[in-house]
């Protein structure tokens, strides 16, 4: 995903995870913004219909996935050589969210062990408290991204194969 930050405009100070229409789920959900500010992390991003439920509300699953894009970039200097996922996450819907205006998210990371990471944080649109949050994140190596239709096999699944040819 590519990283862009803004030195001037109505995105100023804010870093974009940009990452172009290539068909993986990220892509579909729009720009994501974040930057570091005084209640640590800070993330933004703007709503459409596309991000709306049957009722006409934002869609759980669309807070859920800007979540879990919020945690990543809770702990995105934590991962400078290293690349994590997601174990876990508890999320509480506290209000309805509004389609039209940009959600907010802010946390912080709890406690950082070895291959762990613990965070919390909170949703919010217009001051409105749309969820609360916890999430645990392990790290893991990095590894290249897989090419063509971006199919990846699990840790260990190849020599797994590889054992039951012999």
């Amino acid at each position: 995903m590519a990283r862009e930050t803004f030195t001037d405009g109505p995105n100023a100070g804010w870093t974009c995870w940009r990452r172009d229409p290539d068909g993986r789920f990220a892509s579909m959900l729009g720009d994501f913004f974040f930057r570091e500010g005084l209640r640590g992390v800070e993330c933004r991003m703007e709503t459409a219909r596309k991000h709306s439920n049957g009722l006409g509300y934002l869609h759980g699953g669309f807070i859920m996935s800007f979540i879990d894009m919020a945690m990543f970039a809770f702990i995105f200097r934590q991962l400078e050589n290293s690349a994590a996922v997601t174990l876990s996450c508890a999320t509480d819907f506290l209000s309805a969210g509004i389609v039209g205006k940009p959600i907010e998210a802010h946390g912080e990371i709890l406690k950082e062990t070895g291959k762990m990471l613990f965070v919390r944080g909170l949703v919010t649109q217009d001051g409105v408290n749309l969820a609360s949050f916890t999430g645990t994140m392990r790290k893991i190596p990095r590894v290249a991204r897989p090419s063509g239709e971006g199919h990846a096999t699990r840790p260990g699944e190849q020599q797994l194969r590889e054992t039951q040819v012999d």
